[in-house]
């Protein structure tokens, strides 16, 4: 399985936000999201898939 997923998290208290750096596949940055969620319900936890973040148009021109 390919590890694609990273964790976005943002404050609830003061609007902060940023995105984790480790790569985990959709299974993990799952089950870690509700481990984060239920161990600091002041942020708020979700797994982001990278690939579907890069807009396929970006993508072709990239490869060249």
């Amino acid at each position: 399985m390919e590890k694609t997923y990273v964790i976005r998290w943002k404050s609830k208290t003061n609007g902060r936000c940023g995105t984790g750096t480790t790569m985990f596949d959709g299974k993990e940055a799952e089950l870690l999201a509700e481990e984060l969620n239920r161990d600091y319900p002041e942020i708020e936890h979700q797994p982001f898939e990278i690939q579907a973040a890069v807009p396929a148009e970006a993508a072709v021109s990239a490869a060249g």
